[in-house]
Order: structure tokens, then sequence, then C-alpha cells
């Protein structure tokens, strides 16, 4: 008796997009990146959009600016393809955030305001509001403050409305870190007035967060009303703060947090007269930043020890740890010259597909002609000569019977056919006119600074040209033909009525018999 045969083996399943989203928020980004890659192996190119925008955002926080950007780009074009405007404007939010984290915080503002553009028009205030979070945050890195708040404060009314308790809660303590950096910003009697306003706030959105169980926010916010609290002089209540804060900063596993909690209650007992105590939160402050860290953190921690080493009489130690806070400057020194070359290749990558964007945003991607939105942009170049005395005819065209060149040939054909359309229409533009693929199997020509007669022998010329197109190479047995409507802005000025009277006289070639031109009717 033979053996059951074994079953064929089935490829694994695809993650979903959100799958590889909560890998990555649970903390696993090796597996979240490896099941974005697999899953884009094998996903046709109309549904990789918003895979390569999980792979993005995995690479953003992984790091990996340049490839972010690259994958956060190629999610961008294909959500725009596929219209899924609000999936490309996120795609454009991630963009800008791996800019920031390379310290360039204009150009993401520049690409934040593409992403506020593309949703203007949506119903999609939680995506809105996310972009507004982001551009408020950049803005007030920019030391834009007044722009900065106005734009999280907005985001905030967005979320009191659209958002859950955590997201709202969060663009509150954005708001509030913007509020605080605005504050550091004034003048000294300002500056001390506008930290005091922000205290009873800090903690109200820590007491908030808390009844919320947003843990995270909740100790955050704490964090940063214990160093306002320092900064106003208040040491001993900012120490008291800070050393119940550092344990819920361990149990959380927020490291860097945790260091610069040590950091700032040095800075605290140092102030107190508490010598040997800052130098041992300043010791273990080193330990968790150094390698983890902020830089500028980390050099604050060895500064606060070596005025607690030089406070007990170490002069010695004093010196050696000032030693290490020149090479400090000197690493950032170097990582800054690094950070400034990373910053300059994301720029220009950044640029390339800006300019990339823009060509395809007024480009028919089969063609290479114009598409509508390029002819809009060309009319609206073109109707103020028009206002001024210019001339402008239009020339609207349909292949007849396409239909039937899709049906019997097969729409790879049909596609090489509108190529072959374009080539011939290409060369009878000058640098003045425009050539359209207006929609389908509907092309333009829109042609400046020519009266109708002239325009109507272009038009033959374009009949005349299709018709005795060499078709038998395309396919055996392919004739291909084209019906022309004209329209002079001699005749209609506006733009409305001359596509009406290029369209009428378009359906009169057709009803005439195809195969020709019609210019008046």
């Amino acid at each position: 008796m033979n053996p059951p045969s074994a079953s064929p083996s089935r490829p694994p399943a695809l993650a979903s997009a959100a799958q590889v989203d909560a890998l990555r928020e649970g903390g696993d980004l090796a597996g979240a990146r490896q099941a974005a890659e697999q899953a884009l192996a094998r996903l046709p190119a109309a549904e990789r959009g918003p895979m390569l925008l999980a792979l993005a955002k995995v690479l953003l926080t992984t790091g990996d600016a340049l490839e972010c950007l690259r994958a956060a780009a190629a999610a961008h074009e294909a959500c725009l393809s596929g219209a899924q405007l609000s999936q490309a404007s996120e795609a454009l939010v991630v963009i800008a955030q791996a800019v920031r984290q390379t310290g360039d915080h204009a150009a993401a503002v520049r690409t934040l305001e593409q992403a506020e553009a593309l949703v203007h028009d949506l119903d999609a205030p939680l995506q809105r509001a996310t972009i507004l979070r982001a551009l408020g945050v950049s803005s007030s890195m920019l030391g834009r403050h007044q722009h900065a708040l106005s734009c999280l404060a907005e985001a905030c009314e967005l979320l009191a409305q659209h958002g859950d308790a955590k997201d709202l809660l969060s663009a509150r303590m954005s708001l509030l870190n913007g509020r605080s950096r605005h504050a550091d910003s004034l003048a000294a009697a300002e500056r001390e007035d506008g930290i005091v306003c922000l205290l009873a706030e800090w903690q109200q959105l820590a007491d908030e967060a808390r009844a919320a169980h947003q843990r995270l926010i909740e100790v955050k916010a704490e964090g940063n009303l214990a160093i306002n609290l320092s900064m106003l002089g208040r040491h001993a209540q900012a120490a008291s703060a800070l050393l119940a804060l550092r344990p819920r900063y361990a149990e959380l596993g927020l490291r860097p947090n945790e260091g610069l909690c040590l950091s700032e209650l040095a800075q605290c007992q140092l102030a107190l007269g508490d010598a040997a105590a800052a130098r041992d939160s300043a010791r273990q402050a080193i330990a968790l930043l150094d390698g983890g860290g902020d830089a500028n953190h980390l050099r604050e921690a060895y500064q606060r020890l070596s005025a607690a080493e030089e406070a007990l009489s170490n002069p010695a130690a004093a010196l050696l740890t000032l030693k290490q806070v020149f090479e400090l400057q000197r690493r950032q020194r170097e990582d800054d010259a690094r950070a400034a070359l990373l910053q300059r290749e994301l720029r220009i990558e950044l640029a390339r597909l800006t300019d990339q964007w823009a060509r395809q945003a007024t480009q028919d991607p089969l063609t290479g002609l114009a598409n509508r939105r390029g002819l809009d942009q060309w009319l609206g170049q073109q109707l103020p000569r028009v206002e001024r005395g210019a001339t402008l005819v239009l020339l609207l065209m349909d292949l007849d019977h396409f239909k039937q060149v899709n049906d019997g040939f097969g729409h790879a054909v049909g596609d090489l056919v509108l190529q072959r359309v374009a080539a011939v229409l290409q060369p009878l533009c000058r640098s003045v006119d425009l050539a359209v693929r207006y929609g389908g199997e509907e092309f333009l020509l829109a042609l400046a600074d020519l009266d109708l007669a002239e325009a109507q022998g272009v038009a033959e010329r374009v009949r005349a040209a299709i018709a005795t197109q060499d078709w038998n190479a395309v396919a055996t047995g392919l004739r291909v033909t084209v019906s022309i409507g004209l329209a002079s802005a001699r005749e209609v000025p506006d733009a409305q009525g001359l596509f009406a009277l290029a369209d009428r006289r378009l359906y009169a070639a057709k009803l005439g018999g195809r195969d020709r031109v019609v210019a008046e009717g």
C-alpha cells in the first residue's frame, strides 16, 4: 500500500500592515521589519502602499533615516496612485520625522506643509491633528514659538473632538513643552512668570494621565514639573519630586529619562549644598546616559560631577571629569559633522523626490503627456493673456472605436496605441503649446498664439499622421483613426465655454463619420 502523498506546502500567510505596526509598537523591531519585507516581496504593486508605510515607521524607530525616507517616499507614491490620500499624507509625516531626527527642522516643516495641503479637502481630522502636532514640534525647535503654539493648540482642539484620551494627552504634553520653550526664550522676569504659570498645568496633565491610566505620559509630565521647579530655584521641592520619579522611570524602562532625572537631581543637590549626594547622582546619571542618551544631557551630567568633586575638595577628580567634558565636546563636533552630511544627503534625496512628485502630479504616467492638472496650470497662465487679446485654440480629440481595440487586441495593445498617439502629438507642440492625455482615449492639444484657421491645419496634420501610422507593426489588422473638435478663445473666452464648444464639435465629427476635423458649427 502506497503511503498517502504529502499535501503541497503552502506559503506562509503574509502579515498585514496592521500586524507589522503591532510588532513595532510591541518592541519587536527585527520581527516587524522582516514581516514587512517578506510581504513586500510578494504583494502586487497596487497593494504595496500601506505595507511600505508600515516598513518606513519601523525604519524610523530604528533610526535608519535615509532608508526610512526612501521607504516612506515609495509609500507616498504608491498611496497617491491608489488615491489613498490620507495614507499618502501619513507617509509625508514619516518623511518629516526622519528628516527631523537629523536636526533638519526646516526641511521637516516644508514636508509637513505638503502633507497639510494633501489632506486640506479631506474629512480627516485625526490626520490633520497629527500633521499639526508635528508642525508644532518642529516650529518650536526652530524658535517659531507663536506658530508652534498655534499649530499645537489646533491639534489639541481636533483631538478633543475626534481623538482618544491618549492622543489628546500626548498632544497637550507637546503643547506644554512648546510653551516651556517659549517661556525659556523670554527675558528673565517674563521667563520666570511663564514657568510659574506652567506648574499647575503640568500637575493637571499628570493627574489626568494618572486617571486615564497613561503612566508614560504621567511620569513625563511629572518630570517636566520637577525640572521647572528646579529652574525656578525651588531645589528642595524639585529634588523630592525627582527622587520619587527615579524608580518609576526605571520600572517603565525609560533609561534616558532616568539618566536625565538623576542629572537634574545632582544639580538640585549641588544647589542645596549636598555635594556627596550630587556626586553619586551624577555618576549614576553618566552610567545611564553614556551610549544611550542625549549627548547634551551626558555633558551636563559630567559637568555636574566635576562641580561636585570640586565642592568635595577633589581637584584632580574634578579636572579628570572636565577632560571627559572636553572629549565629549570633541565627539559631539564629529557627530555634528556626520549629522550635517546625513542632513545634506537627505535634503538632496528629498529634493529629487519632491521634483519627481511635482512632475508626476501634472504628468500622465502611461504617455508622458500632461494630465488634466497640468492643463489647468497651463490655462491658468494663458487665460489672462487671452483677456489681453492673445489667441488660444483647443483641439479635443477622441480615438475612434477604441473600445474595439481593447476588446479585439487586448489592453496591452491599447496602451501601445495610446503611447504612439502621444508620440505623434509631441512633435507638433511648440514650446508654448501643451499636449494632454485628457482621459481614457481622449487627447487634447492646447495651442497658444494661433488663430482657428492655423489650428485647423495642425488638426488635419494630427488626423492624417494617426491614420497613416503603420499600425500593423503594433498588431496585424489594427487600424486607428481620430475625430477632432476645435474651439477658439476668440469664440468663447472662458475655459468652461471653450471646452463645451470643443466637445460639441468633437461630437459632430463623430456623427459625421469619424476620422475628421470639425472647426465650426
